[in-house]
């Protein structure tokens, strides 16, 4: 009461103004049907207005309540039902929605035609006090129904509020399961709880933000178990094949080795066979000279064998002149013998020169017999040259043989010794790429079991919501291949 007291002294509705609103209300209340014919007619003939009265009954039950309320109002006692009869008014015009304009202009229309019912029972002659009475009496009135349009208003505001704090008080509680993490529960509608309907579509858009949480975790929750299980089994995967790549690098690092000792032992082949390509050469070159020597000495055999040949003509030449000296000497002792005396020394002569003959004739046999065994072991001498030059030949054309094997082997080692240079830079290359390999695995193989890790947290955090069984049935159907959208 202590506030209702202050609001009137504001209005200046007490004591000796309290008096005056009671005096006028007094006067005006035997007339308020005329008021409200004047005022009802004007929300009838207003289309915004008459759009709040669907039917006479409406009409009228607002115009009994409405003469209600200023009766009790015009008689200054502020009583309960006064107070009751505008939060009435004031929530009706909230729930209904009517504009301030429309109630603010019946109301000036209403206080205008109360003042001049007012004034016409003045009169219009009046004397100087009853027109102070009768400015008192206006003012009163005007003070009276800004007061209940106040409390109108007030009672507006707080049926806009009342409902703001129903709705808010839903949205909160709503909000606040989120943060709880269930999602379950949806806020109801107003079918169904006090929600009201005006404030229906935050509702609506805030269960229909649960709802595809709702479902995104669904999705979630379903992801991550598969996402977990995955990382398990990538890092199950990381980790062998770590151990296998491991496993490679060091057998690919023997093969490496073992493939750079082959190289060092091809170089080394390739060496000496390119050595035993030019020591075969120089041994062809060799034979070669050599046959060409025994060639010579064949040569140089015939020549002796025609010298022998030409000697044994001469000694056939020169027994024929022994032969024919004998001969001689033998006639020239004769005719010493036939001159006698006269003839011996002549005789001597001839002895000594058929001696001589004899002697030459044997010499020219020995040497005759000499030159026939040297002819022999010349002959013998010219066969087995021509036998070793045959043999020569053959070596020649062996060695020809084995410096063109020896040449082609070197160079076949030469190009082997090339591809195996090649071979053991790349497996080298292929070396340090899988030991960089190895060393990426192992990265990926921690990678791996850090992934699986958050995947664990991941599960661990989604599984802590609460989501409905509609919810896991839209996921069901969006793996499937069909989503569809939950209802709010």
């Amino acid at each position: 009461m202590e506030n209702v007291a202050s609001t009137v002294s504001k209005f200046a509705l007490a004591d000796k103004e309290h008096k005056h609103l009671v005096e006028a209300g007094a006067l005006v209340v035997p007339h308020l049907d005329t008021v409200l014919d004047e005022f009802y007619a004007f929300a009838e003939a207003d289309d915004e207005a008459a759009k709040f009265f669907a039917s006479k009954e409406v009409l009228s039950h607002a115009r009994s309540a409405q003469k209600r309320h200023w009766e009790m109002l015009l008689s200054g006692t502020f009583s309960d039902d006064y107070f009751k009869s505008a939060e009435t008014i004031g929530q009706v015009h909230f729930r209904i929605q009517l504009p301030f304009d429309l109630y603010l202009a019946g109301y000036a229309r209403a206080t205008s035609n109360i003042q001049k019912v007012l004034g016409r029972q003045f009169g219009t002659t009046v004397s100087p006090r009853a027109r102070r009475r009768l400015y008192e009496f206006f003012g009163a009135l005007n003070r009276v129904f800004a007061l209940d349009t106040f409390y109108v208003i007030e009672a507006y505001f707080a049926a806009q509020s009342q409902e703001q704090e129903i709705a808010f008080d839903h949205i909160t509680k709503g909000i606040e399961r989120v943060g709880a993490r269930d999602l379950t529960t949806l806020i109801p509608g107003p079918e169904e709880s006090d929600y009201p309907q005006r404030y229906d579509q935050v509702r609506c858009t805030l269960n229909e933000l649960m709802t595809n949480l709702s479902q995104t975790l669904g999705t979630i929750q379903t992801s991550t178990s598969t996402l977990q299980s995955s990382a398990v089994s990538i890092a199950d995967s990381a980790q062998e094949l770590s151990h296998r790549t491991e496993t490679q690098a060091a057998t690919l690092e023997q093969t490496a080795a073992a493939v750079e000792e082959i190289t060092s032992s091809m170089r080394s082949s390739s060496e000496a066979t390119a050595e035993t390509s030019e020591v075969s050469s120089k041994a062809q070159k060799f034979a070669e000279n050599g046959n060409a020597v025994v060639s010579s000495a064949v040569d140089k055999m015939q020549e002796i064998a025609e010298s022998s040949h030409k000697m044994s003509q001469i000694i056939g030449v020169i027994d024929d002149i022994s032969f024919q000296t004998n001969l001689l000497a033998l006639n020239a002792g004769v005719e010493a013998a036939r001159a006698g005396e006269a003839g011996r020394g002549f005789a001597v002569v001839a002895s000594e020169v058929r001696a001589l003959a004899q002697r030459a004739a044997t010499s020219a046999s020995e040497i005759k017999d000499l030159i026939s065994v040297s002819v022999g072991h010349v002959e013998d001498g010219v066969q087995l040259v021509n036998q070793a030059g045959e043999a020569l030949d053959q070596i020649v054309e062996d060695v020809k043989r084995v410096t063109d094997l020896s040449t082609d082997v070197s160079s076949s080692a030469k190009e082997q010794f090339t591809g195996l240079s090649e071979i053991n830079t790349g497996v080298s290359q292929l070396d340090g790429v899988t030991q960089q390999n190895a060393a990426m695995v192992e990265e990926a193989s921690a990678a791996a079991r850090t992934m699986q890790g958050d995947a664990e947290e991941l599960a661990a955090l989604v599984s802590s919501f609460k989501v409905s069984s509609k919810a896991y049935l839209a996921v069901e159907t969006a793996v499937q291949g069909a989503p569809r959208r939950l209802a709010g």
